[in-house]
């Protein structure tokens, strides 16, 4: 984790999609279902985050999220699955911050 304050909060707001994943487990929902919801939520938190951040770091971070998965928010799950990642996978991506290999958005 980093000591950016604004970091600090994204990041925690991604790994509590984890408990949120668990609890949708133990209710009987599917992986589909399950990923299709934390992947729309993590999508919806980067945009979130990444308004908050301030320029320049915006606008690169936007540029080089765009330039890997033609996306500014980050790949979208069409794009995922065409890189053969099963909803199990996408679930554990989509709560787990940013980094390689499993990078979803870089707020």
């Amino acid at each position: 984790m980093t000591s950016d304050p604004l970091r600090r909060e994204y990041e925690a707001r991604v790994m509590a999609l984890r408990r949120w994943a668990d609890a949708m487990r133990q209710d009987g929902l599917p992986p589909e279902a399950i990923a299709r919801m934390l992947h729309a939520e993590r999508r919806r938190l980067c945009e979130v985050f990444k308004e908050r951040t301030q320029e320049p770091q915006r606008t690169r971070i936007l540029q080089r999220t765009r330039a890997v998965y033609g996306d500014p928010f980050g790949p979208s799950l069409e794009y995922l699955r065409a890189r053969g990642k099963n909803w199990d996978e996408i679930i554990e991506f989509a709560s787990r911050p940013g980094g390689p290999p499993a990078d979803i958005c870089d707020a």
